[in-house]
C-alpha cells in the first residue's frame, strides 16, 4: 500500500483542527495540492477497471484496520472516528472534485466497500462545495445567518 495514500486519512489531527468555517477554505486547496497527484496517479494505475478500483478500494481500508489494530483498544474508536471523518470532510470531497478521471468513481467504490465491512457505520460523500457553504455563522450558538460581518469570509 502507498503509504501516501493512508498518509492522507492517518494525518487527520492536522487537518480536523483547520476544519472551521475560516480554516477549511484555507486548508482544503493545501491538503488538495499535497495528496491528489497520488490518488490521480493511484487511480490511473487502475486503468478505469472496476475490479481494480475495488482492490485498491480494498487495500486502502486494510492499511486503516491495520493501522487501528496497531492503536491501544481504548484509542481505537476515536481514531477510527477521526479517520472517517478525515474520508468524509478531505479525502472524498477531494476526489469528487477530480473531473476528467476515475477518482468520483473511485470515491463511490471506496464508499461502498466501507459501508459493506462496516454497515452499521456508513459515511456519505458531498462536495467541497456542499461541506463549505454549510458552516453555519453563529457565535454561542446564536444564528447569524444574515449579519455578513466579513462578506469576504462569511458566506
Amino acid at each position: 500500500m502507498n503509504s501516501e495514500l493512508l498518509a492522507a486519512i492517518q494525518t487527520g489531527r492536522t487537518w480536523l483542527d483547520r476544519f472551521t468555517r475560516r480554516g477549511y477554505p484555507k486548508a482544503f486547496p493545501e491538503y488538495k495540492a499535497r495528496f491528489a497527484p497520488a490518488y490521480g496517479e493511484a487511480v490511473l494505475g487502475t486503468g478505469g477497471d472496476e475490479a481494480a478500483l475495488q482492490a485498491l478500494a480494498e487495500e486502502l481500508l486494510d492499511g486503516l484496520a491495520e493501522g487501528w489494530k496497531r492503536q491501544r483498544i481504548w484509542n481505537r474508536a476515536a481514531v477510527k472516528v477521526n479517520e472517517k471523518q478525515m474520508m468524509v470532510d478531505y479525502l472524498s470531497p477531494m476526489l469528487l472534485g477530480m473531473e476528467g478521471t476515475d477518482c468520483p468513481r473511485f470515491v463511490e467504490v471506496l464508499r461502498d466497500c466501507w459501508e459493506a465491512r462496516w454497515p452499521k457505520d456508513p459515511y456519505f460523500i458531498v462536495s467541497y462545495d456542499r461541506l463549505a457553504g454549510g458552516f453555519r455563522n453563529s457565535i454561542l450558538g446564536i444564528d447569524l445567518a444574515n449579519k455578513h460581518l466579513d462578506p469576504e469570509n462569511d458566506r
